[in-house]
């Protein structure tokens, strides 16, 4: 089916019929109603492809937006945890390791429904 449309609002209003004894031509009218029923398919079908897109593109905002959320959560947590680091501490990786075993444990223990910063 061709997506393309052959008619236009002013094109339908300036149709003119061949006039016969019977009043129009029918297979004039039909010819031309044939176009207006692809015409309106075309655009149904047109229509279709772009309320999924809307849905797709939706649904991957949505997406984006529980990760970024999910990522500002972690942020400021991370944040937190690093706040009592001074400016003359070291950072190496090895402490960086224990951060991330720490991160993972507190993550599970947040699972078992038990905040980690109310533990004393």
């Amino acid at each position: 089916m061709d997506s393309k449309l052959s008619l236009t609002s002013q094109k339908i209003l300036e149709k003119q019929f061949t006039k016969n004894v019977k009043g129009y031509d029918p297979d004039e009218v039909d010819e031309f109603l044939d176009l207006v029923r692809a015409d309106y398919m075309a655009y149904d079908s047109k229509l279709a492809e772009a309320k999924n897109y809307v849905r797709r593109l939706e649904e991957e905002l949505k997406r984006v937006q529980d990760s970024k959320q999910e990522l500002e959560i972690d942020n400021a947590r991370m944040k937190k945890r690093l706040s009592g680091i001074k400016p003359g501490d070291k950072l190496n990786e090895e402490n960086m390791e224990y951060i991330q075993r720490i991160n993972v444990l507190e993550h599970y223990i947040y699972l078992t429904g038990v905040d980690p910063t109310k533990i004393k």
